[in-house]
């Protein structure tokens, strides 16, 4: 149930017959119990009826005449190509079918953007920025090799295990790299 302000402001258009008829028992229901929206339509009822009644009275006094000449003069007048070139323009570019195209268009540049982050190579190439080192281990001595494809740069380490248990303290201190 609506409260009374948002009641109000939909009696004009429940009095003109505009609403469906679940919007309409809505506020019949209301207007019956509530004295307040009760006196605004009935305010609008007479408002309505004075309207009527004046324009019933003075519209053979009303010159139709020069209304529709105007009315006429403005069709008729040839309009400018800037004011035609302007309507077309917010005709093409700001109508609202457009706000999801550009919501889509957004969504198709940031997928296809962060394509490369779901599927490296994905360009056929194999290509990638990205580097991979690999290790093997072996009695006491390691080797690692960093490759890169991108600038086909290949990076040899050999170096001995500090973990192993043949060797002592002062050996591990000295010399434990080499390239």
């Amino acid at each position: 149930m609506r409260d009374c302000e948002a009641i109000k402001k939909s009696l004009g258009a429940w009095l003109d017959g505009e609403l469906d008829a679940a919007q309409a028992a809505e506020i019949q229901l209301h207007v019956q119990g509530c004295a307040s929206c009760s006196d605004e339509k009935g305010r609008l009822e007479r408002l309505d009826f004075s309207l009527k009644r004046l324009l019933e009275t003075n519209a053979s006094q009303i010159d139709f005449k020069t209304f529709w000449a105007g009315v006429s003069q403005r069709i008729a007048a040839d309009v400018s190509w800037s004011t035609r070139a302007m309507d077309w323009v917010r005709a093409v570019f700001f109508t609202p079918r457009l706000k999801w195209a550009v919501s889509a268009t957004v969504v198709v540049l940031v997928a296809v953007l962060s394509l490369d982050q779901f599927f490296p190579g994905w360009r056929g190439n194999g290509q990638t920025n990205m580097a991979s080192v690999e290790s093997i281990d072996g009695h006491g001595f390691n080797v690692a090799l960093l490759r890169e494809a991108k600038t086909k740069t290949t990076v040899i380490w050999l170096f001995e295990n500090q973990e192993s248990e043949d060797e002592t303290p002062t050996e591990s201190a000295s010399g434990d790299t080499a390239f």
